[in-house]
């Protein structure tokens, strides 16, 4: 079992490799989701999809890691609200946005605008991946954050409560269960809108197991770093898991572009699973190179604003420039996604000073 992480300013430290990353397969699900919405294929980036156990991956580490550190001061209730009230503002105001432009375009008519927005009720509430059926889904691509935070506080409140249970055995059951039965009765990991499991919400099961996976990451990876004076000393391992880990995560990346809906999903988390693990062991020259470059950091930061906003922009860009090129669209709704997402963060960042 782990012991608990000291509180130290290096446990809050962004990882400016995992920033990186974090934005590019943002980009690669924005391209994958305006390609699907705009052109109705998808030529590149048809398995960005995969760039979800990414983030699940990601956001599990790190509820591993605030849990270890904060157990004894913040419940799994606490520390789902303090999550709740970063993300809300950007989620409610892109919620609106959609609302307000399918009025204007009169996808719903103004005199059932109040019934409709009442059906939206448990997307409001981020509830939309607990699987209880609900009459509306608007801005489909949150039902991660949804699924995020539901899972996320099971998990947090697992960590504090029943830690050795957990990481012994329900995390990796949890994994090994759900990744068996997607691959063995769906094929790939492309799912989040139906009950496959149980009856269970596929969106939560798969976000559960990701984050338990995640979990698992933070385990290994602290075990890891205990011999990080011993790699120190060793040129040549170092630069050998050095390379390991941006294979791993690179070739994701690439593989994301041209495969999807294939078998070869799970082989990439696990893939995913190494890299990050291996980036968070600070064993590896990634660390000493990418902290070098603080503007990664903020790359990170905006990522968040480009993920909500991603669908307004996409059907303002159906609704408006409907005649556009492939990579002439792609261009411009890229270029469109990054300026207002960097607009909505400054105007955030100057409302809260």
């Amino acid at each position: 079992m782990v012991k608990q992480a000291p509180k130290t300013d290096a446990n809050l430290k962004r990882n400016n490799e995992m920033e990186l990353f974090r934005c590019l397969f943002i980009i690669a699900i924005a391209v994958m989701h305006f390609s699907n919405s705009y052109f109705k294929s998808c030529p590149y980036y048809s398995g960005a999809y995969i760039g979800t156990e990414f983030f699940f991956l990601l956001s599990g580490f790190m509820i591993a890691k605030k849990a270890f550190c904060q157990a004894d001061t913040l419940s799994p209730y606490q520390f789902t609200f303090q999550r709740m009230k970063k993300l809300y503002p950007d989620y409610l105001f892109a919620f609106l946005l959609l609302f307000i432009l399918s009025l204007v375009s009169g996808a719903i008519a103004c005199k059932d605008a109040l019934k409709t927005l009442f059906g939206y009720i448990f997307e409001l509430l981020f509830l939309h991946a607990s699987g209880l059926k609900c009459s509306g889904l608007l801005n489909y691509p949150t039902w991660y954050l949804s699924s995020l935070l539901i899972g996320g506080c099971i998990i947090y409140g697992l960590i504090c409560f029943h830690r050795k249970l957990y990481l012994t055995i329900i995390a990796p059951v949890s994994v090994i269960a759900t990744y068996s039965f997607f691959s063995a009765n769906v094929g790939h990991m492309d799912v989040w809108g139906s009950a496959q499991i149980l009856h269970l919400s596929d969106g939560l099961t798969r976000g559960f197991a990701a984050m338990s996976l995640g979990c698992l990451s933070y385990c290994l990876s602290h075990h890891i770093s205990q011999f990080k004076n011993h790699i120190e000393k060793n040129f040549g391992l170092k630069l050998l898991l050095t390379l390991s880990e941006l294979f791993c995560l690179c070739f994701v990346l690439f593989e994301s572009a041209f495969v999807a809906d294939s078998q070869m999903d799970f082989y990439l988390i696990l893939l995913l699973f190494i890299g990050i693990t291996l980036s968070f062991s600070n064993i590896t020259f990634t660390g000493q190179i990418f902290s070098q470059i603080p503007f990664l950091e903020f790359l990170g930061k905006l990522s968040y604003q480009m993920y909500v906003y991603q669908l307004f922009i996409i059907c303002w860009f159906c609704l408006y420039l409907p005649n556009l090129g492939y990579r002439t669209g792609i261009l411009c709704f890229l270029l469109c996604l990054i300026a207002f997402s960097l607009l909505v963060y400054q105007i955030k960042k100057w409302v809260v000073k």
